[in-house]
């Protein structure tokens, strides 16, 4: 039977791996096939960086609960036992009242007379402790110091506050700093979108350039035939074909350099995205369809608007922040109003007890005389207030300069587009004729080599200068806050 068991179990566990084993591969085999906007919504959704936003608001939201709660009914309980191992004499004469026999009731009388004239909560209190002592008789339930070594007793207490300025600042400040958490979840999509962007243009233009390289590297390979067998018919010179084996080589390495860049431009995507590296990506939108000058130009006529951005808006939290900071000062000065219930339970019966069960009361902590501290700190505090308004004056001046900037690069950036676009088209012609040239024997080898370095030269400052368009526009759109 155990080793049924044992079976059972092991089949089991090999059908679990398995199941997981598959849907790892299942997982690594699948295809990702992405769009800009695509993988902008998937880094939204996955990215640890958007998911710790979002919990920094969760936490906001339940901290202004933790504020208010502060002004809400509080209840505590206290649930103590002592034992005293020494007995006070006072204590010991006091128990000999249950010995007084007959004369007790005329104390007890006389007294309770004279409380009944003037009533008093802890004189009743112990009356009524001393009404459970036996008269006389020398009854088994007679309390002895024994009786009175221990206690056990329960306290229950009920404190509501009634005014405090430092609570009211409180709620306003926790409500701020919902707000600012929000900003945060704003300002962390916006620098999410732009730096998906980014990396999604850089596999384009990786992927561009990989494919622009190997169609040059697969025409002077054939052009390298053609030159051999030329040259095995004795009409070309041996170096004439050393120098083309030079110029494959190079354009290979090259090659080969760059398909390894797309693979690491494809992992950063995916890093952005929040993405398993293992996974597979594909890219469904090609670089033409960012590289028009119409949509570019389009977002530099955007009109902008200081105050609508992530850092001018913290800042602008920030100043309330601080606004409360001096009215928390100020209230410094004003009292704290509060009440309060309190209900004591004892359990030993037999014990004498001087705090009434049942008690309520109003309190007041008046701030009366602080040396100068109060208003030493009410003045930081209007200090600090306007240091937040200098800067917030600084950062909006230096958000209007940064789009400038970027407005700036923005078009500086297609007017090199276009240049790099009309000297790589160009180059690409020259190129072209040499090799035909060549062909023909008109042109020599150091011609070509030439032709073909300046082709690949113009060809790496138009990517280059397409990628400082994208990024240019990226950042653009982001302080625009353009989708």
């Amino acid at each position: 039977m155990k080793n049924v068991k044992l079976f059972v179990f092991v089949f089991i566990s090999i059908c679990i791996l398995k199941l997981e084993l598959h849907a790892q591969t299942a997982k690594k085999d699948s295809v990702f096939n992405m769009s800009l906007k695509q993988a902008q919504d998937y880094a939204l959704q996955n990215s640890p960086t958007m998911k710790n936003a979002t919990l920094d608001l969760e936490i906001a939201k339940k901290k202004i609960w933790e504020t208010t709660a502060i002004g809400l009914p509080q209840i505590s309980g206290k649930l103590s036992y002592s034992y005293m191992l020494t007995l006070s004499s006072t204590i010991e004469q006091f128990s000999s009242l249950s010995s007084i026999g007959e004369n007790f009731g005329t104390m007890y009388g006389m007294f309770g007379a004279i409380n009944a004239q003037t009533p008093n909560p802890y004189i009743t209190h112990i009356l009524d402790s001393l009404s459970a002592l036996p008269s006389s008789g020398g009854s088994s339930s007679a309390s002895t110091t024994n009786d009175m070594r221990w206690g056990l007793t329960l306290d229950i207490t009920a404190s509501q506050i009634l005014f405090s300025g430092a609570y009211l600042v409180g709620l306003q400040t926790s409500k701020v700093f919902r707000s600012l958490s929000e900003i945060g979840v704003t300002k962390s999509t916006l620098d999410l979108k732009q730096n998906v962007a980014s990396a999604y243009y850089l596999v384009l233009i990786a992927g561009e350039n990989v494919r622009t390289l190997d169609s040059n590297y697969q025409n002077t390979l054939r052009l390298l035939d053609e030159i051999s067998a030329i040259n095995k018919q004795g009409f070309v010179e041996e170096t004439d074909v050393d120098q083309l084996k030079i110029a494959a080589n190079t354009l290979k390495d090259a090659l080969n350099l760059l398909k390894r860049q797309e693979e690491i431009a494809k992992n950063l995507l995916k890093f952005q995205m929040g993405m398993e590296i293992a996974s597979n990506i594909q890219l469904t939108q090609n670089l033409n369809e960012f590289v028009e000058i119409d949509k570019v130009a389009s977002s530099v006529l955007q009109k902008f608007d200081a105050k609508t951005q992530p850092d001018m808006m913290l800042l602008e939290s920030q100043e309330k922040l601080m606004g409360l900071n001096v009215k928390l000062n100020k209230s410094s000065y004003l009292p704290d109003i509060y009440a309060y219930f309190t209900h004591q339970e004892n359990f030993n019966d037999k014990s004498f007890s001087f705090t009434p069960p049942n008690m309520v009361g109003v309190g007041m902590n008046i701030p009366i005389f602080s040396s100068g501290s109060r208003n030493v700190k009410l003045k930081q505090a209007k200090l600090q207030l306007t240091k937040t308004q200098n800067s917030k004056y600084q950062v909006e001046q230096g958000l209007i300069l940064d789009y400038e900037q970027s407005k700036s690069a923005c078009i500086n950036a297609m007017e090199k587009v276009k240049t790099q676009k009309e000297s790589m088209d160009l180059s690409k012609k020259i190129y072209n004729r040499t090799v035909i040239k060549y062909k023909e024997g008109v042109s020599s080898s150091m011609e070509l080599a030439q032709a073909n370095t300046q082709y690949l030269t113009n060809q790496s400052n138009y990517f280059m200068a397409v990628m400082e368009l994208l990024n240019s526009k990226a950042k653009l759109d982001k302080i625009l806050n353009i989708n």
